[in-house]
């Protein structure tokens, strides 16, 4: 495991005790500023790997906007500044001790204040006394990212909301127990505060009704008015069948009836098991930065030389707009520009760069990668583009499989017919209203879906801290009712299969440069957005080269041709093409570019395609557990052909130059109801929003991973059998808590139907049930986590079950 996030280390790894340069780059720099403590706060938990991404240059201008904002308020009020900032990278309490550290550290600085569990936090500062943008840059030195807030002044997360709902709920559910409990242990109808203490207990179970009650209820009707037989109906109908009859009981003076206690404590426990679900999908969710995919406004340039910034809805064909460096293209469009550096990634997932010269066409969802601002002429309107379609596009949400459906659909028109039935049955034998609704309400009570509303849940919460251990994080709450369907697994090459950049085939010349040379490549580098730039600054992470954050070189970019850098002592530094600024023997073969000082040759890099770690081993497993494994790229042919021989694909089962509507085309003839999707660029939004479920590796560019029922950390791909796994384990488990809750209800109907169904015992069964079917999905999930993480995998195979059945996964 990485020393530094706990992640796994793939076998590839230059150093075995990271998972990627990041990590290592930031251990360094933990270890070298005195700050260890970090280790021992975060202890055994697991972080998010530090992408390199979070390493390179960022664009603060929004920043330095709401540094000028709020500053402006502040001297208007005559009071501090204060800003709400959103923080992509923090995971623990190592994050928030080193994050005040840093704040410490900065001149001016004032009070801060961080959410660990809402992703975000609160500066506060004298106007001109502290730099937000600098303290911005020192947390990117450890791995964390800046962004605009997204919960504060926003609307409360639903999470923010239950928790509200269950810390009242839990008071009046007390309340109610309290003033309950004295009639259970034999309190006298006559003592003179009995009634007082029905009224207390009435009060408290209403309030609990209207607060938290109304949750499910309104959740269950809304589906109903769509058709739709939703969870909570369940719930709902015993929640008023106990509230209406405690209150028929209060009100006719028949103790058998009165179930205020149970009302309040039940409504307690299955806002309780909610919370757990939408919890782990927030703070999930809060772990990335939700910034927009694509910019709201573009400057535009007029004739004059004068510039505005136009919404992007609004530009015309014929507008020129300018596209500053690493910015999409929004539509498709002429370049006026002489020579520009663009790449098609997001496009057709080919990763190299390509060239443009004035009057080329640029496609819609272009990136611009040359270091200076480009001027293109539109030819199209935003909503006819096709970055627009892309963006546009959405998955739609099936929660529940149709076994479920339908086996909600009998289990609610089971209960209703048994209790009505019941209470039937006792008016025929002579038994008084009152009895048979006695018997007809505490039916629908004790069949109350314990195992729905409250194991299920932390069934999903323990399966989703197994999948942490491995880097994986989970979006959606219906993901683990979807992955136990899937049939076929399909993957895009670049940035999936593969990595996002090209690979460093001989990091060992970076080995030979003397320290001055290194700093020097690493300054050319840092800003460039080219693949084989990026590349290289990766592979510089495993360098202690915190220098290069401080300097701003001027970098000169020859498009086509490579980048140079006057240094400080007069050397002439350059990164580009063999033989172009280089004095060395071109072969033509294994150099892809040369870096040299005043054309001597320093080092020579070559680069290619590599897949992720492990990613074979990865895709044998699954092809052995019987499910289907396909390559989709929109590539070149020889380079995916490449690929699908080092995974030993045969021939129909990889397609290449495919399009994004070829890409869903393909999810559906796959079958995409049993389909998992799993794709890094914009060409794969149509693909996802067909399959079953998807899942996206975090890129940075913040598109498909918000969308993704589920996104992955880390460099390797040996998480997805076992996040397989773990489904059909969770799946195993709720089966089991569900055969414990049909054997309970039955039995708890029985008593129901025998009329020995007190309040009191029906307050001690439903807890004690409840407390059984966790206790079930305990042992069920956390043995197996345990194994999970006592044991190599080799010698401890997991088990999938796919189209032919179950096998071991070793």
């Amino acid at each position: 495991m990485c020393i530094h996030c706990g992640t796994p280390v793939p076998s590839t790894a230059a150093d075995s005790r990271f998972c990627c340069t990041g990590c290592a780059y930031v251990h360094a720099l933990l270890q070298e500023e005195g700050l260890e403590k970090f280790y021992e706060l975060r202890g055994e938990q697991t972080l998010v790997p530090v992408s390199t991404q979070a390493l390179r240059d960022q664009d603060f201008e929004w920043l330095a906007q709401a540094t000028r904002e709020a500053e402006e308020k502040a001297l208007a009020d005559a009071t501090v500044a204060r800003l709400h900032l959103g923080v992509q990278g923090m995971s623990c309490l190592g994050c928030v001790w080193l994050m005040e550290r840093v704040h410490q550290q900065q001149p001016g600085a004032g009070r801060i204040t961080i959410h660990a569990s809402r992703g975000d936090l609160e500066v506060e500062w004298n106007v001109g006394a502290f730099a937000p943008i600098e303290f911005a840059k020192r947390l990117q030195h450890f791995g964390y990212l800046l962004g605009p807030s997204t919960g504060i002044g926003k609307g409360k997360p639903a999470a923010d909301d239950l928790v509200r709902r269950m810390g009242l709920c839990g008071a009046f559910a007390m309340n109610a127990m309290a003033f309950t409990l004295p009639t259970y242990l034999g309190m006298s109808r006559s003592f003179v505060f009995a009634e007082w203490f029905d009224l207390v207990a009435a009060c408290s179970a209403t309030l609990a009704l209207l607060l938290g009650g109304s949750y499910f209820a309104g959740k269950s009707w809304r589906a109903l008015q769509h058709g739709v037989l939703h969870i909570d109906t369940p719930i709902a109908l015993g929640i008023g069948a106990a509230w209406l009859g405690a209150m028929i009981g209060w009100a006719t003076g028949v103790d058998g009836l009165k179930y205020f206690d149970f009302v309040a404590t039940f409504i307690f426990l299955m806002l309780v098991g909610r919370w757990l679900q939408q919890f782990a999908v927030e703070r999930n969710s809060r772990r990335m930065l939700q910034g927009a995919v694509v910019a709201d406004t573009v400057m535009v340039c007029h004739a004059d030389g004068s510039t505005e910034a136009k919404a992007i809805r609004d530009i015309a064909v014929g507008d020129s707009i300018r596209l500053k460096p690493g910015e999409l293209c929004p539509v498709r469009a002429q370049l006026s520009s002489p020579h520009v550096g663009i790449s098609l990634e997001w496009i057709n997932g080919e990763s190299a760069a390509t060239e443009r010269t004035s009057g080329q066409l640029v496609p819609s969802g272009a990136l611009v990668v040359s270091n200076r601002p480009v001027e293109v002429e539109v030819l199209e309107s935003w909503e006819g583009s096709l970055l627009q379609r892309l963006v546009a596009s959405d998955r739609p949400e099936h929660v529940f499989s149709p076994f479920v459906g339908a086996l909600l659909k009998w289990y609610l028109a089971v209960v209703v017919l048994i209790g009505i039935a019941g209470g039937a049955a006792w008016l025929l034998m002579g038994s008084s209203v009152v009895t048979a609704l006695q018997v007809m309400i505490s039916v629908f009570v004790v069949s109350c879906p314990c195992a729905l509303g409250v194991a299920a849940p932390f069934a999903d919460d323990l399966a989703n801290g197994l999948l942490q251990r491995l880097g994986v994080f989970v979006r959606t709450g219906f993901l683990w009712q979807r992955l136990v369907r899937v049939r076929s697994v399909l993957f895009d090459k670049t940035g999936t299969l593969t990595a996002e950049n090209p690979t460093l085939e001989n990091p060992e010349a970076l080995d030979t440069l003397d320290p001055a040379s290194r700093q020097a490549l690493s300054q050319l580098v840092h800003a460039s957005l080219h693949p084989i730039s990026r590349s290289i600054f990766d592979a510089l992470g495993s360098f202690n080269i915190a220098s290069q954050q401080d300097a701003s070189p001027a970098v000169e970019e020859v498009v086509g041709m490579g980048l140079l850098l006057q240094a400080e002592h007069g050397a002439t530094y350059a990164l580009g093409r063999p033989g172009w600024k280089d004095d060395g023997n071109y072969s033509g073969n294994s150099e892809d570019v040369v870096f040299s000082r005043d054309g001597k040759r320093l080092a020579a890099f070559a680069f290619e395609d590599r897949l992720r770690p492990s990613t074979r081993a990865a895709m044998d497993r699954l092809r052995q557990s019987g499910l289907t494994v396909q390559l989709l790229s929109g590539d070149r042919h020889e380079k995916v052909a490449r690929i699908a021989a080092q995974l030993g694909l045969e021939e129909s089962a990889w397609h290449a130059e495919m399009t994004p509507d070829q890409k869903a085309a393909s999810v559906r003839q796959a079958g995409a109801s049993q389909t998992l999707f799993i794709g890094d660029g914009a060409n794969d939004s149509l693909a996802f929003d067909e399959a079953l479920c998807a899942g996206s590796p975090v890129t940075g560019k913040n598109f498909l991973e918000r969308k993704a029922d589920f996104y992955f950390l880390g460099n390797s791909l040996r998480f997805l059998p076992d996040l397989l796994s773990v489904a059909h384990r969770r799946m195993l488990a709720v089966r089991c808590v569900f055969t414990f809750a049909l054997v309970y209800n039955a039995s708890a109907i029985a008593l129901a139907l025998a009329g020995v169904m007190s309040p009191l015992l029906a307050a001690v069964l439903m807890p004690a049930s409840s407390v059984v079917t966790l206790g079930i999905a305990q042992l069920m999930l956390g043995q197996w986590g345990r194994k999970m993480k006592g044991q190599d995998r080799k010698t401890d195979p997991q088990t999938v079950r796919g189209a032919n059945g179950e096998v071991a996964l070793s």
